[in-house]
């Protein structure tokens, strides 16, 4: 056997995780002519958690009482599991009206359920470690590539004494070349250096997204707090902070646990997709339904989803803020010429107009308000019979509340905040809803039908037969990621935040849901995380 005869040359060792997920070296035997130096390139004990939170929707949840899964949306692998996944879901939802959808989906019978399918990817870790860091909470096709990819690369930023090789071919490229707005140094091999002295374990805190934000902001601090770096007490490991990575409204939930609880143990925040300010898709979906395959899950009509979502703070939440684009209009009424129609006073049909959009559009019930009064029915369909008054004030208050937590966070960031977010033109992002039609029809109390997929049809009075179409919701071209009008997603730019990163022009953009599989959104973030270590390394030190 040929032995290098280089006695100065070095060997590190591999490094791997075990079954517990904590770093080991191994060596192989080598003649004892070898003099090389076998080196352990060890770190300084120093551990960052990386902790995802998921957007609505994307956590599993199960009954508190039977354990029971209640929301697992499926996974579209080939799979006989995500077949079968599919087929579960469907079942499930596909055939239940509004009474058994708000009979199931109730937010205090719900918690959150770690039982999903978990893609490992090249992770390095076991399922059982994953498991027990949350990984089987969310969505998986969404969310675990993402954190596998992010517990891999940030477990080599160095490879036998180098930059490994995704950090050296990609990660130290110019950040325009993914998106950043600003001119944002690349990152050195220094900087690698200097951050990759600290270990990086990546765990994900599902929450109950049916409640309040707030309220999740206290479960993800408790599991933080009690399982996070707790995980490290017990083991001697330093980990006093943790850095947060969030998509979509989990940067609600986010800035609700920084600023309303006062939370001190961060790092720093990526926040992916975020609805900064709300979006009015949410208003699209409580009077139309979902679309595409979606409704069979989501809704299909304003029935499904307004007996949910009215009566889920955290899904209100998402409603548009009154500071969303700067408090401009963007549900209009409009003349089929497509100009804006004027009211009797001859002010425009363009809301919010009076810088209020919780007293023009969420708790009106005109007929192009959040809940209109035909449909008040769906906000209790209990055996009980209750007053259609009482749950108008029950939806109120809820509303009052969506208030109150847009005004608390509103502007307010984490100091280390980095941000990526779709603005592609080709997606249909709910930038503006349009109500398109003979409004003359609708300026009078009279009798109207509603599909709740978006059509009005006025009726004659006897006998009410339907005459021809009215009032329907238009399409209208908006920039962002399908879901996130960019005015919402972008918005952050503008509040002291570190760096911002602007994805998709004309048909390249990405899908909201899946933003973190897109190589941009996973770049970006995981540059995004580099430098929030390199602001805070003289304090870790």
């Amino acid at each position: 056997m040929n032995v290098p005869n280089d006695s100065t040359a070095e060997v590190a060792l591999a490094r791997r995780r075990d079954d517990d997920g904590d770093p080991i070296y191994e060596s192989r035997l080598t003649p004892v002519t070898d003099d090389r130096t076998k080196v352990l390139r060890v770190k300084t004990g120093s551990v960052i958690p990386i902790v995802f939170i998921p957007g609505i929707m994307g956590t599993n949840l199960k009954h508190n009482g039977t354990g029971d899964p209640v929301w697992r949306p499926p996974n579209k692998g080939l799979n006989l599991a995500d077949i079968l996944g599919v087929v579960a879901a469907l079942a499930t939802w596909g055939f239940r009206g509004p009474m058994e959808r708000q009979r199931i989906l109730r937010a205090n019978d719900l918690t959150v359920d770690d039982r999903g399918p978990i893609a490992l990817g090249d992770c390095g870790l076991t399922k059982d470690v994953a498991k027990a860091r949350g990984w089987g909470t969310v969505l998986r096709d969404s969310y675990n590539p993402v954190m596998a990819l992010m517990e891999n690369r940030l477990d080599h930023l160095i490879a036998e004494g180098v930059p490994g090789p995704w950090w050296r071919d990609e990660g130290m490229a110019d950040p325009a070349r993914f998106g950043s707005e600003w001119e944002l140094p690349a990152l050195t091999e220094e900087d690698i250096r200097a951050v990759a002295r600290h270990d990086y374990d990546v765990w994900c805190a599902g929450y109950n997204w049916l409640q309040s934000n707030r309220v999740s902001a206290k479960d993800v601090k408790r599991f933080i707090e009690e399982t996070v770096l707790e995980h490290y007490r017990q083991r001697g490991l330093e980990a006093e902070k943790v850095m947060l990575v969030t998509h979509s409204m989990g940067g609600l939930v986010a800035r609700a646990l920084i600023e309303l609880e006062g939370y001190d143990r961060v790092l720093g925040v990526v926040h992916g997709v975020q609805p900064a300010t709300g979006s009015p898709a949410i208003y699209h979906h409580m009077r139309a339904g979902y679309e595409g395959v979606e409704q069979l899950i989501l809704g299909s009509n304003a029935a499904e989803v307004t007996a949910v979502v009215a009566n889920s703070p955290g899904a209100l939440e998402l409603c548009p803020s009154s500071d969303h684009g700067g408090g401009a209009p963007w549900l209009f009424l409009q003349n089929p010429d497509g100009s804006v129609a004027r009211d009797e006073s001859g002010r425009l049909h363009a809301y919010p107009r009076d810088g209020d959009p919780y007293g023009e559009i969420y708790k009106s019930d005109s007929w192009y308000g959040l809940v209109p009064k035909a449909n008040e029915r769906y906000l209790d369909l209990s055996t009980q019979k209750t007053s259609l008054g009482l749950v108008r004030e029950s939806l109120d208050g809820y509303l009052d509340e969506v208030m109150f937590f847009h005004e608390e966070i509103a502007e307010k960031y984490h100091p280390e905040t980095y941000i990526h977010y779709g603005a592609d033109s080709a997606m249909h992002s709910w930038q503006h809803v349009v109500w398109q039609g003979d409004l003359d029809k609708f300026t009078t109390d009279g009798f109207y039908w509603d599909n709740e997929n978006g059509t009005y049809r006025a009726l004659d009075e006897y006998p009410r037969n339907i005459r021809q179409e009215e009032v329907a919701l238009r399409s209208v071209a908006g920039v962002g990621d399908g879901t996130v009008p960019a005015v919402s997603g972008g918005v952050t730019v503008s509040h002291g935040i570190r760096g911002s990163f602007r994805h998709g022009g004309s048909g390249n953009g990405y899908d909201h849901q899946s933003s973190f599989n897109d190589p941009r959104a996973q770049w970006a973030t995981l540059f995004s995380i580099v430098r929030i270590v390199m602001g805070e390394n003289d304090e870790l030190q």
